[in-house]
This record gives structure tokens, sequence and C-alpha cells, in this order.
């Protein structure tokens, strides 16, 4: 599967992804009350009477998550992406697809 997610994000599917999930995280309602709940929690986190080490430990954690999640989310649509393919190729409606995919 990793040379089949490196050649979609080679061919610049990574943009694509990102312009359709924006579309749909604008037109969500429940995500965007999210992203206000979360810029809400952002500034108590920030307005916090932490010593550096700990906010830095904090930010640390808060970062890693974002990266999995965000990494986790582009597998999946690029899983999507990759079992469409395969479904359309067993219905006849793609020709000349490797099967090595």
């Amino acid at each position: 599967m990793d040379a089949f997610v490196n050649e979609l994000l080679e061919t610049h599917l990574g943009n694509i992804i990102d312009q359709s999930r924006s579309e749909l995280i604008r037109a969500d309602k429940t995500c965007m009350q999210d992203e206000r709940d979360l810029s809400e929690l952002e500034q108590r986190y920030t307005a916090l009477n932490l010593d550096r080490a700990d906010r830095l430990v904090i930010n640390d954690y808060i970062a890693c998550i974002q990266t999995v999640e965000h990494r986790s989310c582009d597998l999946s649509y690029l899983a999507g992406v990759r079992d469409t393919i395969k479904l359309l190729h067993s219905l006849g409606v793609i020709k000349d697809f490797e099967k090595s995919l």
C-alpha cells in the first residue's frame, strides 16, 4: 500500500484531499462547533499557570496527537480511493488496472 499511497501523493492527490476535506468541514455544523470549542479550550490552556517544562511536554503531546490524527485521516481517505478503484475494476468499469494494488 505504501507504493500506492506515495504514487497518489506524488500526483498531488494530497492537495485534492485537503481541499475536499476543508469544504466538508466548513459545511459540517458539528465540526465547526468543535473548532469553536477547541479555540476556547486553547485560550483556557494558554491562561494556565504552567512552568515552561510542563507546557513543552503538553505542547509536544498535543502536536503528536494532531500529527497522528492528520496522517490517519489521509490514509483513510486514500484507502477509500484505493478500495473504490478496486471495486470499479471488479465491476468491469475500469479496465487495465494492475491487481498488485
